[in-house]
């Protein structure tokens, strides 16, 4: 294990370079290789998919320090193979004991906080199986674009550095609530329209 590796492993379907995720986690690994860290990546949806694969990244993950997981929410919780593979690390308890972990987390809505049960389960999953919880940044509607991330994440990187807490930090959020409710509402009418269900939008069929 080296104390100044840093493995990303993305766990949005859309891959790594095409994913919030993997560019999100690709800036911290950046400001991470400026302060003298090794770094990798890996694609979770794919190292899933093989056992050797899995095998191979079980390997990466045992030999690296820090273990940094992207990922966007999926109703609550991670996407199946996030799941699938941190089943497998429990598992064996890989890493227990010499990991630390940190958690990026991004959601569609616009308030961060729908991340909330994700990062519990994080900070559980890191308990269990004996990783150093580093914390957890989250990301409402936006807020992974632009300034905010590249203001944030340099912070981040230098308190993995330094061995020290995950800073508090404020996000600037990028799309007002009242915006996103009133764009969703306009799309869900369009789409009512488009399959002649404009009279159902208010039905409350298990309502009794």
């Amino acid at each position: 294990m080296t104390e100044r590796k840093a493995l990303l492993l993305v766990g949005s379907p859309r891959g790594i370079d095409r994913s919030s995720s993997g560019r999100l986690g690709g800036r911290l690994l950046d400001a991470l290789k400026e302060r003298g860290f090794e770094t990798d990546k890996l694609h979770v949806h794919a190292v899933v998919r093989s056992p050797t694969e899995t095998e191979r990244a079980l390997i990466a993950i045992e030999s690296a320090g820090v273990v940094i997981l992207s990922l966007p929410l999926y109703v609550d919780s991670f996407p199946a193979p996030v799941i699938a593979l941190l089943e497998r690390i429990a598992e064996r308890r890989t890493g227990a004991g010499r990991v630390r972990f940190l958690l990026l987390i991004q959601c569609g809505f616009p308030e961060r906080e729908q991340n909330a049960t994700a990062l519990a389960i994080a900070e559980r999953f890191a308990a269990e199986v004996g990783w150093e919880w580093l914390g957890g940044l989250a990301f409402g509607a936006m807020e992974n674009h632009g300034g905010s991330a590249t203001e944030v994440l340099p912070r981040i990187a230098a308190a993995i550095a330094d061995g020290k807490p995950i800073p508090e930090v404020a996000l600037k959020r990028v799309m007002p609530a009242w915006f996103y409710r009133l764009g969703g509402n306009i799309m869900w009418r369009r789409q009512a329209k488009k399959n002649g269900v404009t009279r159902r939008l208010r039905a409350k069929p298990y309502a009794d």
